[in-house]
């Protein structure tokens, strides 16, 4: 499965990542103690069981245009709303496709 996000862009400018505070053993992050944030990290709730079908929806949706030779490319355009393209693999635009359109590829259906 492949998707191309080259260039993402937000609401507000991006700049770039400060480094990592590093302690005094060469480690980074809060504790240093990775078991314990792996830990901390894995009782976080998971999502809900419909989010999750949804989105193993949209992963087969999504290798099944890769299959097909195709893939979605998300971009914000010059007036600031959201423009999506199903491209070939060689970046070929084939068409523009309606953001509505997008709510059936998340369900599941390809488009071609």
């Amino acid at each position: 499965m492949s998707v191309n996000f080259n260039k993402i862009d937000g609401p507000l400018p991006v700049g770039p990542m400060p480094e990592p505070q590093r302690n005094g053993n060469g480690t980074s992050g809060a504790s240093g103690d990775f078991a314990r944030d792996l830990s901390v990290a894995s009782a976080m709730p998971s999502p809900p069981p419909e989010v999750s079908a949804e989105v193993q929806g949209a992963a087969r949706a999504a290798a099944r245009l890769h299959e097909l030779g195709r893939e979605l490319r998300f971009e914000q355009g010059d007036d600031g709303r959201l423009r999506v393209e199903l491209r070939d693999h060689a970046g070929n635009v084939l068409r523009q496709v309606p953001t509505a359109e997008i709510f059936d590829f998340a369900a599941g259906k390809v488009m071609t």
